[in-house]
């Protein structure tokens, strides 16, 4: 073989593989997709098969967007949303029903059930309009674009209360932004017991066929949209879970400020009207190492500060003096003792706005409520015939006398300015740490 053909063989051989190259990389480029970080788009994620706690804030929300839609379908047609009671409109309106949930569950599941279009409200039985209470969602990743997700949470009945439990298998294809519904009796008879880190007992298929109802949209989730989700979270249940609103309360906090879960149900009844008026005003995002502290400050001044430690995953405190916050301690550690004085009396009255004479009443001398205010009732008594419901104050005439501090406080009606200014001496002495007790003139 001479030279010419050499070379010639030589270069067919290199363009066959250039060429190969170049169908593996465009193939590559238009067949591998990614599941998106919630900070940065278009950033790829490591394949995780173990079942682990979802801690990406948009997937979190997407599928909690799927099992709503898969539970508004699931809801029970109202006949009170007509003006005219038409048979012919409720007939159709649970046709629809009926094939948007058969189009959402799994092949597997409608055999397993044995369900049709005709008997599917016999085999999954439709529910009262409830609302929907994700508690705990984990994911396991098949490969970047199909994945399980375990879905824990409840269904609150929104005219009788009532919470129950649900448990569902959500099937997503990021490729074609479809889901498929696996439900919790299929779960426990042909999945078993799921426990995070493990591997969830599941095969996916390659992909799942997009159809009128299976769809969804994955969304940037901003601090704006997730901050105001975990507000109005717990606006909805201080108005109608008092046990959840309870439950997601700091321990520490919770201890110290109510004791007893009556105690707290007693200061949810009495701020109702306040919880349905509640707006978010403004709020501060703070990164600590293990959680973030979304302070949340509503129309009225009230403090909601949330300690997150995974994507909905929280607890709260419902106030800044009860506890101290870090920001508070690293600010009084800095501080005089003349701006520590005033620190703890923002904390009294804070105290004093919110109704909480107790936490007041603790930090009292005990000479000095020995003599005054022999009992709480007694204190309580007098802060609501000198004070007001919500003051507001000023503060002049500094000095001290040993190891006590005085101030001259001037008290506002901040709802009416018409109203008298009353002038009060706090004397304080403070403690270690944080600390302190006072007392001042009756």
């Amino acid at each position: 073989m001479n030279i010419k053909k050499i070379i010639m063989l030589l270069s067919v051989l290199l363009i066959i593989i250039l060429i190969t190259l170049v169908i593996l990389i465009i193939y590559g480029k238009y067949e591998k997709k990614y599941e998106y970080d919630s900070q940065t788009n278009n950033i790829p994620i490591e394949v995780v098969s173990t079942l682990e706690k979802v801690n990406v804030r948009n997937n979190y929300y997407m599928v909690k967007s799927c099992v709503e839609k898969f539970y508004q379908y699931l809801t029970k047609t109202n006949i009170n949303e007509y003006r005219i009671i038409d048979e012919e409109t409720q007939e159709y309106e649970e046709k629809v029903k009926k094939q948007a949930i058969y189009d959402m569950i799994d092949e597997r599941y409608i055999q397993f059930k044995d369900i049709t279009v005709d008997n599917i409200f016999e085999q999954i039985h439709p529910i009262e309009e409830s609302t929907v209470i994700i508690e705990e969602m984990y994911v396991s990743q098949q490969d970047e674009n199909m994945s399980s997700y375990i879905v824990y949470g409840k269904l609150r009945n929104n005219n009788t209360k009532e919470k129950t439990d649900f448990q569902l298998l959500i099937e997503v294809d990021m490729l074609n932004r479809t889901f498929k519904v696996i439900m919790q009796d299929y779960i426990t008879t042909n999945i078993g017991k799921i426990e995070e880190d493990n591997t969830l007992n599941f095969d996916l298929e390659a992909s799942i066929e997009k159809n009128t109802y299976n769809t969804f949209d994955y969304k940037n989730i901003t601090d704006e949209t997730y901050v105001t989700d975990l507000f109005n979270q717990y606006k909805d249940n201080m108005m109608n879970d008092y046990e959840e609103a309870y439950k997601r309360l700091n321990d520490e906090y919770s201890k110290k400020r109510f004791g007893t879960y009556q105690e707290f149900e007693n200061y949810a009844k009495n701020r109702a009207r306040e919880s349905l008026e509640m707006q978010l005003s403004k709020y501060q995002v703070t990164n600590y190492e293990g959680y973030t502290q979304y302070t949340c400050i509503d129309e009225n001044n009230n403090y909601y500060i949330f300690y997150v430690t995974g994507v909905m995953q929280y607890t709260v405190i419902l106030d800044t003096y009860t506890i101290d916050l870090p920001q508070f301690t690293e600010k009084y550690n800095s501080s005089s003792d003349a701006e520590k004085v005033l620190l703890n009396i923002q904390k009294i009255f804070s105290a004093i706005n919110d109704g909480d004479y107790n936490y007041v009443y603790n930090k009292l001398d005990n000479t000095f409520k020995q003599n005054n205010f022999p009992t709480l009732e007694s204190f309580s008594n007098y802060i609501k015939q000198n004070f007001y419901e919500n003051n507001s104050i000023g503060y002049s005439n500094y000095k001290t006398s040993g190891d006590l501090h005085i101030y001259e406080i001037s008290i506002t009606d901040k709802d009416n300015e018409a109203n008298p200014t009353v002038t009060k001496n706090f004397i304080m002495q403070l403690k270690d740490g944080t600390d302190f007790v006072m007392s001042f003139n009756v």
